[in-house]
């Protein structure tokens, strides 16, 4: 391996805790002045996260005492497998206002609303949902709208 040549290793966490491992990684990188390239918390392995580092032995430094790192040792991983843990970016459906959509997730999934307004430069709708008591309008992000009515009422 030639100097500055970085590679992937997968750490084995606790179930659940990756994203809150992954911070505190991040953290202790900047706080202790060293190189981590890139964390990849992969949404379909659970249990594991892929770090990208020039040499292994910083990897063994940052995990050092944290109690949500199950194996010390780091395993190497393929760039090909990386890229295949890392999921591709899904296009948001074309929104615009009175439309029906239905939350696919979150703590509203499952409920119809009408879009009242869509902001695309932040990835968020505001949504009318149909099927609260009393009239709600919440802010949902466009990734977990899916478009149940084409054409809007008029």
């Amino acid at each position: 391996m030639s100097a500055g040549e970085s590679r992937f290793y997968a750490i084995q966490v606790t179930g659940g805790m990756e994203e809150r491992v992954a911070l505190i990684i991040v953290e202790r990188a900047k706080s202790m002045g060293l190189k981590v390239k890139s964390v990849l918390v992969p949404v379909d392995s659970k249990g594991f996260l892929v770090v990208e580092v020039d040499n292994p032995g910083i990897l063994f430094h940052i995990t050092r005492g944290i109690r949500y790192v199950k194996r010390k040792r780091p395993i190497m991983v393929r760039e090909e497998e990386v890229v295949r843990l890392a999921r591709p970016i899904v296009e948001a459906p074309k929104l615009s206002k009175g439309q029906l959509i239905e939350v696919i997730g979150g703590p509203f999934k499952g409920m119809k609303g009408r879009v009242i307004e869509v902001h695309e430069a932040r990835g968020e709708v505001d949504v009318a949902l149909l099927e609260a008591d009393y009239r709600m309008i919440v802010t949902i992000p466009l990734d977990i709208v899916k478009l149940v009515e084409e054409k809007a009422p008029g």
